[in-house]
């Protein structure tokens, strides 16, 4: 169906990239979003990492649209950053930090009294 994984990981300073690829005839299921958020949570609580980014192409926004569902946060673009096929683009950071996981309000265990 797909593939996620980590790379540029900078191990000193405990921060990782995110890629993800999807086959065509799998996408608009949600799988991206799932395994980038399981992974994130992975590595930012079991792993102690300090931090999961993604680059993403201002033009590619189905991608955008995967990470924000993900749970990561838009943190600006950098100006003629990336080269693709076409040339030089510019590129949206986005991230996940430790405290993302710290926020979120745990569900609800069973009937409340």
């Amino acid at each position: 169906m797909g593939t996620v994984g980590l790379k540029k990981t900078d191990w000193r300073a405990r921060v990782s990239e995110v890629g993800y690829w999807v086959a065509p005839w799998a996408r608009g299921r949600g799988i991206a979003a799932e395994a980038t958020r399981v992974l994130g949570e992975w590595l930012l609580t079991d792993q102690a990492f300090q931090r999961m980014e993604l680059l993403a192409a201002t033009e590619n926004t189905a991608s955008q649209k995967v990470v924000l569902r993900a749970g990561l946060h838009r943190e600006g673009v950098l100006r003629n950053a990336g080269f693709v096929h076409a040339g030089r683009v510019d590129l949206v950071l986005f991230s996940l930090v430790p405290q993302d996981f710290q926020s979120r309000s745990p569900a609800p265990s069973g009937p409340s009294s």
